[in-house]
């Protein structure tokens, strides 16, 4: 089928494989920029040719409420992809007539939203959602939050990764045969390739449920337009001053001033302290900034011991020379020895009583 063959001689069928090739060129492009208005272009045109598809395919009633996934014919299967689609094209979206605008941006997440929610709704009518899918799907419907603990969240995007990669594999199919599956595969199989293509779109259907909701949380606490003024009279006040404009989105180089303080602010004229300040010099401040963040030692642990010592908090241990060998005797020790002997002898020459009177000799 030629690109260039005008989309008012196309079939329905001829048209939705034309989109859905576009949009996997979208969806798989990582060069262009997301908020280039070529970009954006790109992706209001391939809504509108969604949206038309889908006018046709509703008009046509190909799906019911009260259809089973038996009942339903195999070649319809696959426009169950476009509120999927849809979603995810919308999630996108900046553009508003012509320029790029966050304005808007809330106004489409909403949309893709809703359309993300109408996609399961159809999925859960025909049974293909599984069991903790549809309970999931109950809580949005309900506008309940779903509370997890943090490890059954890693988890459950452990297992959907898991289911994700395994069925991205299976799909491979149908990136490589693309229109020729109706001559390669017999009806039923056809039909079990679709359906996990559907049930692949449904982990990321709500993997964006859950994205949307916490980008329309951050845009909810975003200033609104035409508030610029007023937070400029609020950085006046504050002391701040600005060294560039504002531009549309609000974003400013603002840089705040350091308050300055006058010494009668700190100290009355008779001398008294009227607020408690520290003294700091050029050089402490640098430390503080160009440092580590915490207080480091000022000196060794030797160079502490001998400021101990050397204000008496300790005793110096009395340091025996070991380099002297049991047997080494010095002067001292000679005169201790001779000093002994000679008491020694003394008393050998004078016995115990011997100069005792009377003979009381003991």
């Amino acid at each position: 089928m030629s690109e260039t063959k005008d989309l008012n001689q196309l079939t329905v069928s001829e048209r939705f494989q034309l989109a859905r090739g576009r949009y996997e060129d979208i969806n798989n492009n990582t060069t262009d920029r997301q908020d280039s208005l070529e970009y954006q272009q790109r992706l209001q045109d391939l809504i509108t040719e969604f949206e038309l598809i889908l006018q046709i395919v509703q008009s046509l009633a190909l799906f019911s409420d009260n259809e089973r996934l038996s009942e339903l014919t195999t070649s319809y299967i696959p426009y169950l992809n476009l509120w999927f689609y849809l979603s995810q094209l919308y999630s996108k979206l900046q553009l508003k007539q012509g320029t790029i605008s966050l304005d808007s941006k809330s106004g489409y997440l909403k949309l893709a939203k809703s359309y993300a929610l109408e996609f399961l709704t159809n999925l859960q009518n025909y049974r293909i959602l599984d069991q903790d899918q549809a309970q999931r799907l109950k809580l949005f419907d309900k506008g309940e939050e779903i509370i997890m603990s943090p490890q059954l969240k890693r988890q459950e995007k452990i297992d959907n990764y898991k289911k994700e990669q395994q069925l991205h594999h299976q799909l491979a199919v149908l990136t490589d045969l693309k229109h020729d599956l109706n001559e390669r595969f017999e009806d039923e199989t056809l039909k079990a390739i679709y359906i996990d293509q559907l049930k692949f779109h449904i982990l990321k259907a709500f993997d964006s449920i859950g994205l949307i909701t916490m980008e329309l949380e951050v845009l909810s606490n975003r200033p609104p337009p035409g508030s610029t003024n007023s937070h400029d009279a609020t950085a006046e006040n504050d002391g701040r001053v600005a060294n560039s404009t504002t531009d549309s989105t609000g974003f400013t180089t603002k840089i705040e001033q350091r308050p300055a303080k006058q010494i009668s602010d700190l100290i009355s004229k008779q001398g008294k302290v009227l607020q408690p300040f520290t003294i700091t010099s050029k050089s402490q401040l640098r430390n503080r900034v160009f440092g580590t963040g915490q207080v480091l030692p000022s000196m060794t642990v030797e160079e502490y011991l001998d400021y101990e010592l050397a204000n008496g908090k300790m005793m110096k241990e009395e340091v025996k020379d070991v380099s002297k060998g049991p047997d080494y005797e010095s002067d001292e020790d000679d005169e201790a020895q001779l000093e002994k002997r000679r008491w020694d002898d003394w008393k050998d020459e004078n016995p115990r009583g011997a100069g005792n009177m009377k003979a009381n000799i003991g």
